[in-house]
């Protein structure tokens, strides 16, 4: 089975998945794309070889050809543009921040699952196989019980329009913020007990800069620094009691370290082991050929990132961002 696939925007991040869409011609076909730019929007057809276009997204989604339509316009966009598929019978799989907020997120699942249609959040670092490797090791009690995580995760990307306004739905958090909090969710396995936040806004009010501390409700600690103002490491830490775990590069892992305290008499933990994380095509096709899946076998969700997930996830960065005094509604 071909899913046919339309795209509603036609920005970076679409060019991208449009190459790693191309990747699977067995199970996707670029069919329809919509963008507000007549000059992007021939561009992208002629580029990738998309069979139709359209010059309104309300033309795309009464396309019955369509079986999955990809959105990639503006995290304000969203909600809007999510809710415009789903009331057209539309499967969706959704770039992140998945929308603005909580409020807007919950209506939209309440949507798909009141019409038993396909919905997913395309955050990619919840579908790579470093996840499932992180997990065994956790499991697998190598560096015993984990009590404490910690990630960062910084660009320079703060003169960017969609970035340093509210009206676009910007800031560190929305942005980029949602990889390390996605980093120690996934990790930590349990519920956001108490959240505290120490934020830098920029003079349009918008956060450039997070600092968030979370309790969960099973003990662990966990802290993330994110911003928009420089690029960071990019790392994360799993504290255990025998160890830690270290990954390179959170947002697109590369490397997995095990530090170990082996020799008793030194007061400090060693590396006993790494693991290189193996080629892929660019990392983004996880999520794709799982949401072929899930749709093919009928499946209303993604496994990787379930929609009480992405909730679950969005509860947490409303409580963010209003304590970090930037109201996003």
């Amino acid at each position: 089975m071909i899913l046919k696939v339309g795209f509603i925007g036609a920005g970076n991040i679409a060019e991208t998945l449009a190459e790693t869409f191309l990747q699977y011609k067995d199970k996707f076909e670029l069919y329809a794309v919509s963008s507000k730019s007549d000059d992007k929007l021939n561009k992208f057809k002629n580029k990738y070889g998309f069979k139709k276009t359209y010059n309104s997204y309300e033309e795309l989604v009464q396309d019955k050809e369509i079986d999955l339509v990809y959105i990639s316009t503006l995290i304000k966009d969203h909600y809007k543009h999510i809710k415009l598929c789903l009331e057209n019978n539309k499967n969706v799989l959704c770039e992140k921040a998945f929308t603005f907020n909580h409020k807007e997120a919950k209506e939209l699942v309440e949507i798909a699952r009141r019409k038993n249609l396909f919905l997913a959040e395309a955050i990619w670092t919840r579908y790579m196989p470093s996840r499932g490797l992180i997990l065994n090791l956790i499991s697998s009690d190598v560096i015993g019980k984990v009590y404490y995580i910690e990630a960062n995760l910084g660009y320079e990307i703060k003169d960017k329009e969609r970035i340093k306004y509210p009206k676009f739905g910007g800031g560190a958090m929305l942005d980029v913020g949602v990889y390390p909090l996605n980093f120690i969710d996934m990790f930590a396995l349990s519920k956001v007990k108490s959240i505290h936040v120490t934020s830098k806004l920029n003079k349009e009010g918008v956060d450039e800069t997070d600092i968030v501390n979370m309790e969960y409700e099973n003990g662990l600690l966990a802290q993330f620094f994110t911003t928009i103002n420089q690029a960071t490491s990019r790392e994360g830490f799993i504290y255990g009691e025998k160890g830690f775990i270290k990954v390179t590069n959170i947002n697109n892992p590369e490397k997995i370290e095990i530090y170990l305290r082996e020799d008793k008499t030194k007061n400090y933990a060693t590396l006993v082991s790494s693991i290189n994380i193996k080629e892929d095509f660019n990392g983004y096709e996880y999520q794709l050929l799982e949401t072929y899946n899930s749709i093919t076998s009928s499946k209303k969700e993604n496994p990787s990132m379930i929609l009480d997930e992405t909730l679950k996830i969005m509860s947490i960065v409303d409580e963010i961002l209003h304590k970090a005094h930037y109201i996003n509604y």
